[in-house]
């Protein structure tokens, strides 16, 4: 009973990507993944509050394609 819903949880597709940066450097961080635009938000805006560094940006993207996964074609 501890499982249950788990397997249907793993194949939402975390699409909104949050990433970080210091201004003066030019890598991305990867934070955090979301199936949702709202709690990437959500997440940031908590970040921001809290935030431990003042050189520090947010980025959302968003993943258009899962090359991992093959559409069939019927």
């Amino acid at each position: 009973m501890f499982g249950f819903g788990k397997e249907e949880k793993e194949k939402e597709l975390k699409k909104y990507i949050v990433m970080g940066k210091f201004k003066f450097s030019d890598r991305y961080i990867l934070e955090k993944q979301f199936i949702n635009k709202h709690s990437a938000d959500d997440y940031v805006n908590i970040m921001k509050e809290n935030s431990e560094y003042n050189d520090y940006e947010y980025f959302l993207f968003e993943q258009s394609k899962d090359y991992n996964y093959e559409e069939k074609n019927d």
